[in-house]
């Protein structure tokens, strides 16, 4: 496979030959075993439109990516391309042709090039990165280890240089997740039109977008170009919420340390202990609500179509119906206590850090219910908020990562560029 691109280096060569561009990353394609790319791609554009897209994306040089490859997410619609959420059937109940989205247009407009779309876990409802109709992703470098979910085709498209940048969404984590496991930089924002707009819903409310880089570089290039960030001149104070009897048990525990300290995060027992106190249960809540909203999104097909789903999938959504209005009420009161937390906290601090996963990249195997609590334990008070989300990727050795949650409030901020900074 050729040596991975950064966003400068395709810029350069697209600039040269786009049609040399086209060519090479085509044959980067061609050089995934089969078998592999089925887990990956659910949609790949032919070396003519590649041509093409590539000679158009170039006539506007001045464009910060301009002749930069990019991968999307199979939730978001693009024209002339079906939509399958990984799915079965979705085209069938849903069928195209499909207005394009509002992620894929302001790539567009920012000169990047359409390079495919990329699978999931089966309508975004899962953080392992498995599917039972196109095969579980593999994790890009670990041997029987999965790329982490939903957007697991997205990050491992990143990780392994196919694209300098992958979109994708995060409802409970799916940024979040892929990105600790592949070594990923991973930026979600707070719901908005890339969500809403073009995007088929896990949990419409709770829904995000955003996307994957593997390099700092392309990562400060890539915000900037996408959000056109509103510069912070102060010294930014941060928060740390860890539960540090559990670090004490991680493998990542000097290398979360090591991070802490040049981001020159503070501990602070008040807001740990009302934080404990907010996010007790936080995991409940927000698996209520969600399936309460993807059960909505689904309701038309739920029952006629349920052999057609993954078994475990559908009854992450069709427990919903189960839920009392008990159940509702104690989830809205979480969701409101989670967020009157960090409304507080942001009044003293600017950033919050929390790690994205305790582990590295795991098997399938490894992936049981009780692990995938534990994930949720730190995605959910996040989600709950709807707060915009910087994962920071933390690597140990032998390709083992995790990362870092750094939530704040204005996802206009140019924040995620000073951590990448501050962690350099």
């Amino acid at each position: 496979m050729n040596a991975p691109r950064s966003i400068e280096e395709w810029k350069a060569l697209s600039a040269e030959n786009p049609e040399k561009s086209a060519e090479t990353y085509w044959s980067t394609l061609q050089q995934i075993p089969e078998a592999i790319r089925t887990s990956i791609f659910s949609y790949i554009p032919d070396l003519q439109y590649l041509k093409k897209a590539f000679s158009r994306s170039v006539s506007s040089s001045d464009r910060p990516l301009s002749g930069v490859p990019y991968l999307l997410k199979d939730l978001f619609d693009f024209p002339n391309t079906p939509t399958t959420a990984s799915s079965a059937f979705l085209e069938e109940v849903r069928p195209g042709p499909h207005e394009e989205s509002a992620a894929s247009i302001d790539l567009r407009r920012q000169g990047a090039v359409f390079g495919g779309k990329t699978q999931l876990n089966e309508f975004a409802y899962g953080l392992s990165g498995e599917n039972l109709h196109y095969g579980n992703c593999p994790h890009p470098f670990r041997s029987k280890a999965l790329s982490g979910g939903s957007s697991s085709g997205s990050a491992w498209g990143v990780a392994k240089g196919i694209a300098p940048i992958a979109f994708g969404t995060d409802t409970g984590g799916s940024i979040r997740v892929p990105a600790a496991w592949c070594g990923l930089f991973g930026f979600r924002f707070n719901p908005n039109a890339w969500s809403r707009n073009g995007c088929f819903p896990l949990a419409s409310s709770f829904d995000t977008a955003g996307w994957f880089c593997a390099r700092a570089e392309d990562s400060v290039a890539s915000f900037s170009a996408l959000i056109t960030p509103k510069s912070e001149t102060r010294t930014l104070k941060g928060l740390d919420l860890t539960d540090r009897d559990r670090l004490k048990h991680s493998a990542f525990k000097t290398c979360l340390l090591d991070t802490f300290s040049k981001l020159r995060v503070s501990s602070d027992k008040a807001f740990s202990d009302a934080f404990e106190n907010a996010s007790h249960r936080a995991a409940r809540h927000f698996t209520v609500l969600q399936s309460s909203e993807a059960l909505e999104a689904h309701k038309a097909w739920i029952e006629t179509r349920k052999n057609q789903y993954d078994p475990a999938v559908w009854q992450r959504i069709a427990r919903a119906k189960d839920w009392t209005d008990e159940d509702l009420v104690e989830a809205r009161a979480g969701e409101s206590k989670i967020e009157s937390f960090f409304q507080a906290a942001f009044q003293e601090y600017d950033f919050i850090t929390l790690p994205a996963s305790w582990t590295s990249a795991i098997s399938a195997s490894e992936h049981t219910d009780s692990y995938r609590g534990e994930l949720l334990d730190l995605t959910s008070p996040g989600s709950l908020a709807r707060l915009p989300i910087f994962t920071l990727p933390i690597h140990a050795e032998n390709r083992a990562s995790t990362g870092i949650q750094i939530l704040y409030k204005d996802p206009l901020s140019d924040l995620p560029l000073q951590i990448i900074e501050a962690a350099s």
